[in-house]
């Protein structure tokens, strides 16, 4: 005779193993706290049409900006653990605590499922500015203590402690001015009334080509084919500074196993595509294929590394510091 407990447990677990078998069997929707044209944005589409090949169903890019991730976040938790709504977001996620008070749990509420990859980007200025390297642009802002700005697309992101590291690190005085994400800035950046921003390649590569802007250093592991002259932070002895963003893909912490791996092999499979790896590189994301333990990992590494920079810097949820 089956005992009642495990009689009891097995007619739990038919629901969701029969919900894990037949999924998907609808579009599956992505929320994402980036605006239309960022870098989260254009990572989501990109893998979009592999996607879609290997799930039998439509990848559905949902951009929520502002609030910080916060509005993208909670909509995403507000939604049922099915598998049919997931949160595509950047490391900066991890960030929210050490920021402000959320409405949420950042690591214990969300479960990790896969990794795009890992996003390269350019410190760029103006045309008109005097600086070169990021040694020139040093030597500037000491020159206007006060004057400078530089664009913050969002507290916790690469875009606003890169700026802040280097103020500590050189004793700069310039000021943090806030966007609703990347793109809105880059359009003040390009009209010379901000001086400095850290933006995802993909966003100014072609203004950098054309000379409407100039770029002054590559976050990233390497120099930029598409920008050979233009060296990494690390050749510039400034690698202590550089923040790299990743790309996690998240499900809510109740989705059922099966359906998580379901999706993890689902994207390690994207990326393998070529096309899809093709259209990520034009993006400048290194492909970062891993398992959830993997994501997870990697994910509470940076929940304490930016905790104890945010610490360090005393950077508040309005921008400043």
């Amino acid at each position: 005779m089956i005992p009642r407990r495990l009689f009891l447990g097995a007619a739990f677990a038919l629901p969701f193993a029969a919900r894990a078998e037949t999924w998907p069997g609808k579009p599956v929707r992505v929320i994402l706290p980036g605006p239309v044209g960022g870098l989260i944005d254009i990572a989501g589409r990109a893998v979009g049409d592999a996607m879609q090949k290997e799930l039998g169903q439509p990848w559905l890019i949902d951009p929520r900006p502002g609030a910080n991730g916060i509005l993208a976040a909670q909509t995403f938790l507000g939604a049922p653990a099915d598998g049919y709504t997931l949160y595509l977001t950047v490391s900066g996620h991890v960030a929210l605590p050490f920021l402000m008070k959320v409405p949420f749990d950042s690591m214990a509420d969300f479960q990790p499922i896969a990794m795009i990859g890992v996003s390269t980007a350019l410190l760029c200025v103006p045309p008109a500015s005097p600086a070169n390297t990021v040694a020139e642009f040093v030597a500037y802002a000491k020159a206007n203590p006060g004057k400078l700005n530089y664009l913050n697309s969002g507290n916790g992101t690469g875009a606003h402690l890169l700026p802040e590291l280097l103020k500590i690190k050189y004793g700069l005085d310039i000021t943090s001015i806030s966007y609703k994400g990347l793109p809105p800035g880059v359009q003040d950046l390009l009209a010379g009334r901000l001086d400095l921003a850290m933006v995802s390649t993909t966003l100014v590569m072609a203004h950098v080509k054309a000379g409407r802007l100039k770029a002054i250093g590559v976050i990233g592991p390497k120099r930029l084919d598409d920008l050979p002259g233009v060296a990494t932070l690390t050749e510039q002895d400034v690698g202590d500074v550089e923040v790299r963003s990743s790309l996690p893909l998240y499900g809510q912490k109740a989705l059922p196993a099966p359906i998580v791996d379901r999706i993890n092999k689902a994207m390690n499979a994207a990326l393998a595509d070529p096309e899809t790896a093709r259209r990520l590189e034009r993006a400048y994301v290194q492909v970062t294929p891993l398992t959830p333990a993997g994501v997870a990992e990697a994910m509470q590494r940076e929940h304490e590394r930016l905790g104890m920079l945010i610490a360090k810097l005393g950077i508040k949820a309005d921008g400043g510091s």
